[in-house]
């Protein structure tokens, strides 16, 4: 029997009475008259704008990538580059 079901057969008997309770409870007197509602908040933290990033050329991106593949070409591993 796995762990969960354990403790689900042995909390039971005391949570789901309680929970009978508390609904019975709620529709009876009506405890429950507020509503949860999301609001959003204001946000105190002003980011600095950063400067736009200039576009870059596929000819730019290839090269770069090339570059960064050429970096330690044709050493060992034993070597630092």
């Amino acid at each position: 029997m796995k762990f969960r079901m354990r403790i689900g057969r042995l909390t039971s008997p005391f949570f789901v009475p309680l929970r009978r309770l508390v609904v019975w409870m709620d529709n009876k007197f009506g405890t429950c008259d507020h509503q949860l509602v999301l609001q959003p908040r204001t946000c105190y933290l002003k980011l600095p704008e950063s400067p736009p990033t200039p576009k870059i050329s596929e000819l730019e991106k290839k090269i770069s990538k090339d570059k960064a593949n050429i970096v330690g070409l044709g050493m060992n591993e034993d070597q630092e580059p």
